[in-house]
């Protein structure tokens, strides 16, 4: 499966060091090696939302959104924060925008 990472998501990657980014780089391997969805492990669609999903990487949540395309089917991984920080109302805000 193709995918895209954003400006937001490059940052925090760059941040992680050691174990946590052996996780996240085996997640972003394992998207890219899925045919589908529901072959990545931990992922879930997020309710009330049409394109938005998250994976569950260890204590960080990565989220993405999942447009059907013409010619290809593109991931887009926008945020990789924490866990207290994935559910506030600020990530809240930001994935409504996403879900446009």
């Amino acid at each position: 499966m193709k995918y895209k990472l954003s400006k937001d998501f490059g940052k925090s990657l760059s941040r992680l060091n050691g174990k946590d980014l052996k996780l996240v780089l085996e997640a972003i391997d394992e998207v890219e090696k899925a045919s589908t969805l529901s072959e990545i492990s931990n992922c879930k669609k997020l309710k009330s939302y049409d394109c938005v999903y998250r994976i569950r990487i260890g204590t960080r949540r990565a989220f993405f959104t999942f447009h059907i395309e013409i010619v290809d089917d593109i991931l887009i991984f926008h945020y990789l924060v924490s866990r207290g920080q994935a559910y506030d109302k600020n990530m809240e805000d930001k994935l409504r925008k996403l879900d446009r």
